[in-house]
């Protein structure tokens, strides 16, 4: 848009920009009708060349109310007035792009306004690019809160599994009322100051609370059985790991507790079942997760026995270690939570 009150300029500016930078001009005479007309009210215009004097209202006043109704146009004022403060105020005030006195070189008139079309170019790229970039976040927050939501949902169903699961086992057998939940706080506790990560915390806790659950598939009058077992019920016990493993391996929420269910009566030195592992084809889980039950089992009232004090216990579990069953820096952690009360604060 040029704005100037003679319409010589007028006309000799529209011609130039036309023919040189190929691009619609459009012209005003008068600055209220060039404030009123449609292009500006829909912000239309990319670029503005307004003359100082005028009747009515100055360049600079022109242009401030341009500005306020469309803030990305690129503004050029022309005066014929060598007036270095009135240009700085200019700038400043009203963000004017650029400052021209007349007579104008044609020349760098043509490259001043080609420079200010580029400008705001660039800028409504920008602008768009930015837009595309609040949809795209926005779509993200969107999904985000929808994973979230599933998460969280998926988490409470695991949850109430897992509980549900854990009232299974205790149902079936009488005399692990409190046992799994105890192997699991034992689990989590022995887990966390061995420095797991608490993905691997929350897993192996839950691995502790269902880790018996294999048992619902052995007869009662096994489980129950108030003397000591025969080999062969003995064997049927053994069956409970797999059996276990079997059951979880469906759900993939509780995918990361299969292996610890399976294996946690193995031994380091392959004297354990149901696959006679040794060594490091032992996970960490899985070894903290045999100490804890083994734990709670000889500190808790068993069908064929009271529970063993703790002195007798830590004898146990160091002569398991010195015999190459158990991991022995997994038991003296264990032994420092029983040194400090932790252990016996869970049987309470």
């Amino acid at each position: 848009m040029v704005v100037d009150d003679e319409k010589m300029i007028t006309t000799t500016l529209s011609t130039m920009f036309k023919l040189m930078l190929k691009e619609n001009v459009i012209v005003y005479n008068d600055v209220e009708q060039a404030l009123a007309c449609k292009e500006l009210q829909n912000n239309k215009v990319d670029l503005i060349i307004s003359d100082f004097m005028m009747p009515k209202m100055n360049g600079l006043e022109f242009l401030k109310n341009v500005r306020e109704k469309c803030p990305e146009t690129v503004t050029i004022l022309l005066t014929g007035y060598a007036d270095k403060e009135n240009a700085i105020r200019s700038i400043n005030e009203i963000g004017l792009y650029y400052y021209l006195e007349k007579p104008w070189n044609n020349n760098d008139l043509i490259k001043v306004v080609k420079n200010g079309l580029e400008k705001k170019e660039l800028e409504d790229v920008l602008k768009g690019k930015y837009k595309e970039l609040e949809v795209s976040a926005s779509e993200i927050t969107r999904l985000y809160e929808l994973l979230k939501h599933d998460y969280n949902k998926e988490t409470e169903n695991t949850k109430n599994l897992v509980i549900t699961l854990a009232n299974v086992i205790e149902a079936k057998d009488k005399y692990t009322d409190g046992h799994t939940r105890r192997v699991g706080i034992i689990s989590r506790m022995l887990g966390q100051s061995l420095g797991l990560a608490e993905e691997k915390l929350n897993a192996l806790e839950t691995a502790g609370i269902i880790h018996d659950i294999g048992k619902v598939g052995i007869p009662e009058s096994i489980l129950n059985k108030p003397g000591k077992l025969t080999y062969e019920e003995f064997e049927i016990i053994k069956k409970h790991s797999e059996i276990g493993e079997t059951i979880i391996k469906p759900l993939g929420s509780l995918r990361e507790c299969l292996i610890p269910i399976r294996s946690h009566h193995e031994k380091l030195n392959g004297s354990g079942y149901p696959d006679g592992l040794k060594g490091e084809n032992i996970t960490i889980e899985t070894r903290i997760l045999g100490i804890a039950d083994i734990f709670d089992a000889l500190y808790s009232d068993r069908p064929y026995r009271d529970k063993l004090p703790i002195s007798s216990v830590k004898e146990i579990l160091m002569n398991d270690v010195n015999n190459g069953c158990l991991d022995e820096k997994v038991v003296q952690e264990l032994f420092v939570m029983i040194d400090h009360g932790d252990i016996e604060k869970i049987f309470e």
